[in-house]
């Protein structure tokens, strides 16, 4: 029995302790710094966005993006001033990212005290700290980062709408928030929607004229910042930018569900938003106690439980009418919710079998903390890169002869791109290859081209990679066929190779259908 209360007592000062409380805060804040000192390539989506902002002007960033790109205005100019001050290095274009997953960590442990029992803060804390999603985009040149810190705030402010105090002060500083978060966050109107139905349900319910008043306040304000920054911005990026919507078409929730592949799409999908935020080995663990939290802020507080998960019945809603995806990254906004369902959750565990199963709600805790804790120290010595195409052209500018041809991969372009804008490599010969879309026929014919040229360098990134095709193995098969390889570099992601094509060998086919035409070995990476 001594045993079971020194357990409980222990865990008990563990999750009442505030030097705890603060480690995990400052071991967030580490974790997002060491991420962005790595100091990565940009990859291709980062690229892309990062074209755009640095070769438009302010005014031209409210026009429709090139490369099928989309962002909420006000990042786009909160980046543009970052360039214009910091130069158009990577830790220049990171640095918006970097202060809002920064400032997330401090505005999450708000939000926590606010909507959570004092026994769920640490572990609420903890996982958000440690979180491999939220810890890499606080690093990446989009805007999901400051979509998690802007949800954050909304909640915050919200909260007060459903206090005793509320007056109209507070209403209209509520307003004004809420009408400066929509040009910041594409998602925050999804959170204004379902906080504000919340708050005047919750009004409602209790017969509080005075608070369903003040409510039109914000719900004004809001309605005229959205009706204008559509008016102006978002309706010419959806009516002619429509290659992005074609791009997620498998992340729009299918509604009514007729089939079992619909009922399957939502299995999956719950099962993704369970175990993303954390990237758990055990997402059924991480499923119970998500449903338990729920249910306990259902029953302690219904006020709260709105507030809270309202926002993502209401973007499920934007995704049936194929207004918005439903899926990963683009939830990454909805993550701090998730989380304060685990960490009540947990908490309920502990609460009920503190007495006959002290170590129960420890071990929950750990299976759930365990595999991001893990991944967050590696990742800490070894910080996450995706596509490193710098380290490659880098190798290409070192060894390079005069002379040389460079034939760029149709995936790298808008890496390659970016880096050659900022000097990276000096002018070079260049062929930007053909996007076959999967038909060899193509990439065949645009390959033989090549042929006669004394030195070619071939540059790889973003490769189009499935179970049966492999697009580098497939060009690297043929340049083996129709010439020699002189020199190669690879790195994470990202690759080159340097080849005589000088000697006219025969035209031969090659068919990515057969599998034993992909070189062994070739990468590890797919694309993303």
């Amino acid at each position: 029995m001594s045993n079971k209360g020194e357990t409980d007592g222990r865990w008990r000062w563990l999750l009442s302790n505030q030097t705890v409380l603060w480690a995990f805060v400052v071991l967030g804040i580490l974790l997002r710094l060491r991420q962005y000192l790595f100091d990565r390539s940009l990859w291709v989506d980062e690229s892309m966005l990062a074209l755009n902002i640095i070769r438009r002007s302010p005014a031209e960033l409210l026009k429709p993006l090139d490369y099928s790109q989309a962002a909420p205005v006000g990042f786009l100019w909160l980046e543009k001033l970052a360039v214009h001050y910091f130069g158009s290095g990577e830790m220049a274009l990171r640095f918006v990212p970097l202060l809002c997953g920064i400032g997330s960590v401090l505005l999450f442990l708000g939000v926590a005290r606010k909507f959570l029992p004092q026994p769920a803060i640490p572990i609420a804390v903890g996982l958000f700290a440690v979180s491999e999603p939220l810890i890499y985009y606080s690093s990446e040149v989009k805007q999901y980062s400051s979509d998690v810190a802007f949800a954050l705030i909304l909640y915050q402010a919200a909260n007060s709408l459903v206090e005793v105090s509320f007056g109209f002060a507070g209403a209209t500083l509520v307003a004004l928030i809420g009408g400066v978060a929509i040009w910041f966050s594409n998602p925050a109107v999804f959170i204004l929607a379902g906080l504000g139905l919340s708050a005047f349900w919750i009004s409602a319910r209790k017969r509080d004229k005075r608070a369903l008043v003040l409510l039109l306040i914000p719900a004004v304000v809001w309605s005229c910042s959205f009706l204008v920054y559509y008016t102006f911005f978002l309706r010419d990026v959806i009516t002619q930018n429509r290659g992005l919507f074609f791009y997620w078409r498998s992340a729009f929730a299918p509604f009514p569900p007729s089939s079992p592949a619909d009922v399957l799409w939502y299995v999956t999908a719950f099962v993704n938003i369970i175990s993303f935020p954390t990237g758990s080995l055990f997402p059924g663990i991480a499923a119970v106690a998500a449903i338990l939290g729920v249910a306990k802020l259902h029953a302690g507080n219904q006020g709260r439980f709105l507030l809270l998960l309202s926002p993502m019945a209401v973007t499920l809603i934007a995704s049936w009418l194929h207004c918005y995806p439903f899926e990963n990254r683009l939830l990454l906004f909805i993550v701090p919710a998730i989380i304060l369902s685990f960490a009540v959750g947990l908490e309920t565990i502990h609460s009920a079998t503190r007495k006959t199963l002290p170590l129960l709600s420890v071990l929950f805790v750990g299976f759930l903390l365990l595999y991001p804790s893990l991944k967050g120290i590696w990742h800490f010595a070894k910080p996450k890169g995706v596509e490193e195409i710098r380290l490659p052209l880098e190798y290409v500018e070192k060894h390079r002869s005069e002379g040389d041809i460079l034939y760029c991969y149709y995936g790298a372009v808008p890496a390659f791109e970016y880096y050659t804008d900022r000097g990276l490599v000096a002018p070079v010969d260049e062929v930007i290859g053909v996007d076959g879309q999967q038909r060899w026929a193509l990439y065949q014919a645009d390959l033989d081209k090549l042929r006669g040229q004394k030195r070619v360098w071939i540059l790889f990134s973003h490769i189009w990679r499935t179970g049966e095709m492999d697009e580098e193995a497939l060009f690297l098969n043929y340049l083996d066929m129709i010439g020699n390889r002189l020199d190669s570099m690879r790195a994470t992601g990202a690759s080159a190779y340097l080849y005589d094509l000088s000697i006219r060998g025969p035209s031969r086919s090659v068919s990515a259908a057969r599998p034993e035409v992909l070189s062994p070995g070739i990468g590890d990476s797919t694309r993303q």
